[in-house]
This record gives C-alpha cells, sequence and structure tokens, in this order.
C-alpha cells in the first residue's frame, strides 16, 4: 500500500547517500538516487519487524549539505 516503500523525498536534491541497517549493523539497504525507496526485504528476503537505523548525507543543487541520521520501525 502507500506504506509499502519508505523513499527518501525533497526539492533540490542534487546527490545523496542513504544507508539503512539492522541491529547488528549490517548494511540491508544503499540508494543514491532518490527515486529508489526500501521495502523492507534485504537480498529478496521479508526483513523483521524491527528497529532499523539510517544515514542520510545530501548535497543539494545550490551547494549546500545535509547529514540526518535516525531510525525506521518496520512493521507489518
Amino acid at each position: 500500500g502507500k506504506n509499502g516503500i519508505i523513499k527518501v523525498e525533497g526539492f533540490g536534491i542534487g546527490k545523496m547517500s542513504w544507508k539503512i541497517y539492522n541491529r547488528w549493523g549490517q548494511l540491508v539497504f544503499s540508494a543514491t538516487d532518490k527515486s529508489q525507496g526500501w521495502d523492507g526485504t534485504f537480498k529478496g528476503t521479508l526483513q523483521p519487524m524491527d528497529v532499523y537505523t539510517f544515514t542520510l548525507d545530501v548535497e543539494f543543487t545550490d551547494g549546500t549539505k545535509y547529514k540526518k541520521a535516525g531510525d525506521i520501525t518496520l512493521l507489518r
């Protein structure tokens, strides 16, 4: 449905690096294109309902940079 995929949304994003990790620090998703989103899978396997951490590094088209880290709770 509407919340089946999580994506980065924003205006003026020139470059980005978005990474999602499981609780053991394993990289389960990575994207450099804001049209790519995470559907809660890793290598085609549904991941368990849990809290996942993310890092996001963005460079906007005007040259400003933005960094954010946080968590995503995966629910089904």
